[in-house]
């Protein structure tokens, strides 16, 4: 069994991300002087958002990412959701905390998601093809 390079190198990169987004959560905190909740500060209750976002979509992606690579399934297709959802998720978050508040546009968010969605969807899909393909 081969280690699984592609899935190490994008969950590195997902931990980079979740990283910022906890500090950024930590550094809003601190300026409202908000300890729990959001207590209806906008930029407190947008990093809260864009992180508890990334919490919630991230760790089953990289499970089905990491089943993907370990039954050999094409690197390069691994690599591609991998990269797909590293954008969508970066997108998401700056249009949360970043445009936004600045724009009003939500359009980067738009985008963030079906990216998002479209690589936690193929990597399902992934899977059942692989299975139907090798095991059927």
């Amino acid at each position: 069994m081969a280690i699984p390079v592609v899935t190490l190198l994008i969950s590195s990169l997902l931990i980079v991300i979740q990283v910022i987004l906890t500090s950024l959560v930590i550094k809003s905190r601190r300026r409202s002087q908000i300890p729990l909740n959001t207590d209806g500060a906008p930029e407190l209750e947008r990093a809260v958002r864009a992180h508890a976002n990334f919490t919630e979509v991230t760790p089953i992606f990289l499970v089905s990412l990491l089943i993907l690579e370990l039954v050999d399934s094409y690197l390069w297709w691994v690599a591609l959701l991998g990269m797909i959802f590293v954008v969508g998720r970066v997108l998401h978050a700056r249009s949360l905390i970043v445009t936004e508040p600045q724009f009003g546009t939500y359009r980067l968010r738009v985008l963030g998601m079906m990216l998002t969605l479209s690589a936690l969807s193929l990597s399902a899909l992934s899977g059942v093809i692989w299975v139907i393909w090798n095991l059927l």
